[in-house]
């Protein structure tokens, strides 16, 4: 089922849906809500301003690469993991605002890895945007957002503001 609408047009262009996710993600920075204490340069842009957070768990580097090259143009600071041991290292070191999770990894699900996530995070997880290539989306009460792979990068802005305004969100579709 498609997205609701959001600011960025049906016939966005690639570039709006970026300049479009830059403000989405620039509006996260008033709820962070004080996550973990981090250093100076750890996490900070030209200006000063903390980044939001962003964890990918997939086990496709490639998967991976692709979702931290959209997110990085949102401006968003990217953290990737392969599975929840690493996932549960990167969170270690820095409190995610999102995460973005596969459905399906090699040894485990994304059920798997946000229990364990959940159980060592402090204040409960963060909004959950989950990814799957299978025909079916999985149904996880909390995903706050769902997306089919291959997705556009104005399809996973779409999954981040869904995530963000708490609004429950079926799976995008082109």
């Amino acid at each position: 089922m498609p997205m609701r609408s959001l600011s960025a047009s049906p016939s966005a262009t690639g570039a709006q849906a970026v300049l479009s996710g830059r403000r989405v993600v620039g509006n996260l920075l008033g709820r962070r809500g004080g996550a973990s204490p981090s250093s100076a340069d750890d996490s900070a842009d030209a200006g000063g301003e903390q980044r939001p957070v962003a964890l990918i768990v997939d086990d496709s580097p490639i998967a991976r690469m692709l979702m931290a090259s959209i997110l990085d143009s949102f401006e968003v600071e990217v953290f990737e993991a392969g599975g929840s041991a690493e996932a549960l290292a990167v969170a270690a070191r820095r409190r995610p605002d999102v995460l973005i999770v596969d459905w399906t990894l090699h040894a485990e699900t994304a059920a798997d890895v946000l229990d364990a996530l959940e159980s060592h995070l402090s204040g409960g997880l963060p909004p959950v945007v989950m990814v799957s290539a299978a025909t079916r989306m999985p149904v996880d009460l909390r995903a706050a957002a769902t997306l089919r792979k291959p997705f556009t990068p104005r399809e996973l802005y779409a999954a981040l503001a869904a995530a963000f305004s708490g609004e429950k969100s079926g799976a995008a579709e082109a």
